[in-house]
């Protein structure tokens, strides 16, 4: 049977597998962790990549290695050196990648940030983000709260708002009034874009709403461009 790992105070401890990983305060780990459940109230930092079945963090945790899992639930600022491969995500606070991210459903109230691609089956933020490579999601539901960005988007429904200072979230964080999404390509079925700037937009039905501004729009049914939007060019395929 696997034995526990708890940290209290602040200490240092060796990796392994374990079944509950808990800390509360100040935590370092060398190694590679494998572990049933980890659960973080405080700091902690991981010399080594981590493989667990759920996460819990409420404060700040990094691994220099990669990140492996079923779900985590975030409070607070989750940093990985390596690659993230993860079930679900929820919560809210700054979540970074300096590899790629994989995810079946992200749900982030807050700041994402990858050095790759960020791909996902739902993909719903409230906040900002930075994508180095492709943000590729079967479902996009974004609300822009500050200046974002990505290489590539691609998607199947892609709806993209700046967020309204009566939205819930907003009693704790405002958004900005110059919140955009900056993009090369955007591509999808469904694109649904407001606050976007981008070279190219390319799907079958497309709505370009207010503070757009598109190089070139292609289409292959429809394309509804609303008062105020600036599109330099369109074809339909």
């Amino acid at each position: 049977m696997k034995g526990n790992l708890t940290i209290t105070g602040s200490s240092t401890a060796i990796g392994g597998q374990y079944d509950k990983v808990k800390i509360v305060g100040e935590g370092n780990i060398e190694g590679d962790v494998q572990c049933n459940q980890l659960r973080c109230v405080g700091t902690m930092d991981m010399d080594g990549s981590l493989h667990a079945e759920h996460m819990s963090v409420v404060g700040t945790c990094s691994w220099t290695g990669g990140v492996q899992g079923n779900a985590l639930k975030i409070s607070g600022t989750v940093s990985v050196s390596g690659d993230a491969k993860i079930g679900k995500i929820s919560g809210a606070g700054t979540l970074e990648a300096r590899g790629d991210l994989y995810s079946d459903r992200l749900e982030l109230k807050g700041q994402l940030v990858t050095a790759g691609d960020c791909e996902a089956e739902e993909f719903k933020i409230r906040g900002m983000f930075e994508v180095g490579g492709l943000l590729n999601a079967g479902e996009m539901d974004i609300k822009l709260y500050r200046i974002s960005s990505a290489k590539e988007i691609g998607g199947e429904k892609i709806r993209i708002r700046r967020a309204s200072v009566l939205s819930p979230y907003s009693f704790f964080f405002m958004p900005a009034s110059d919140a955009q999404l900056t993009v090369d390509v955007i591509e999808g079925d469904d694109i649904d874009l407001e606050y976007t700037k981008a070279r190219v937009v390319r799907g079958n039905r497309v709505t370009i709403g207010a503070g757009c501004e598109i190089e070139l729009v292609e289409y292959k049914e429809s394309l509804q461009r609303k008062k105020d939007a600036v599109i330099h060019a369109n074809s339909k395929k």
